[in-house]
Order: structure tokens, then sequence, then C-alpha cells
């Protein structure tokens, strides 16, 4: 999985995939702008990403998984990533998903640790639980931060 994110990261054109998931979206959603298709793909994403990291949490998967959501909201924009943004949303998508995995160990101490004296389902559903939320809260993060980079910050006005 690291060479795709590689390769994604030092290709000048966008993964098939990625360009397949946006216009799939575009035809299936063609009365949504540009942001709230960007919002879908991160909301699709993030589900994603927790599923994943509830059972297994693999970084590699969600590292890409997160590469892939980077470059498809460059996509939807309009504008593709250049270059020296896609080796900032690999390394990124990498960051991010390391975080999220080192969070995600320490949720599953701190589980461990709950008591076992009603059910010995509880630690092991609780640690389920804090990964998915972990790998979630990625996903949203990251996708909010490229929307803002892509889209440009709106500023609220009172």
């Amino acid at each position: 999985m690291y060479e795709a994110l590689a390769g994604a990261a030092l290709s000048p054109e966008d993964p098939e995939r990625v360009v397949e998931a946006v216009g799939r979206l575009r035809r299936r959603n063609p009365e949504l702008s540009r942001e709230e298709l960007a919002r879908k793909l991160t909301a699709r994403t993030a589900l994603t990403c927790a599923a994943v990291g509830a059972v297994a949490g693999p970084v590699s998967f969600q590292a890409l998984a997160l590469d892939r959501l980077l470059l498809s909201i460059a996509r939807v924009s309009g504008r593709p990533a250049s270059a020296l943004e896609r080796a900032a949303a690999a390394a990124a998508s990498l960051l991010a998903a390391g975080a999220a995995e080192g969070a995600r160990r320490q949720a599953q101490r701190a589980a461990r640790r709950l008591p076992e004296r009603r059910s010995p389902l509880v630690p092991v559903l609780a640690a389920a639980l804090a990964s998915g939320a972990l790998s979630y809260g990625a996903a949203r993060l990251l996708g909010l931060a490229a929307r803002r980079y892509v889209f440009g910050r709106k500023r609220w006005k009172p």
C-alpha cells in the first residue's frame, strides 16, 4: 500500500481510482455543488476509516484512504493537485494516519484496564469503539483542512 501512496505522490496525474470515484460521485449527484461533493467524499472516507480502524486499524490503509480523499477533494474542486500538493497530501495522510494509530493504541491500552467483571467483551468493544472514533475523526479533520485549503477559508460575518 505504501507503494501506491508513493506513486500517487510522485505521479503527474491523479490515480485512476480517484478519477473514477469523483466521476461516479458527480454522475450520481449532479445537483450538488463542488463543496458539497467534497463534504460527501469526506464523510464516506471517514466512515470507511472508522470501520477499518475499529476492526484492525492498519496505518497503510488509512494513509492511502486519506491521500485519495485529499486528491479527490482537489479534483472535485476543478483544480487537480500540483506536484508539490501531491507530495504534501501524501505526507499529511501518513502523518494523520500515524497520529491516529498512536492515539488508537493508547485508547486500546486504556480500554484493557476496564473491569471485566460483568462481561469480558466490555474492554474489547470499548477499544473497537475508540479506535473507530479516532480513525473517523482523523479523516474528518483532514477532509476539513483540505476543503478549507482548496475552496478558501470563508469568513464568518456577525
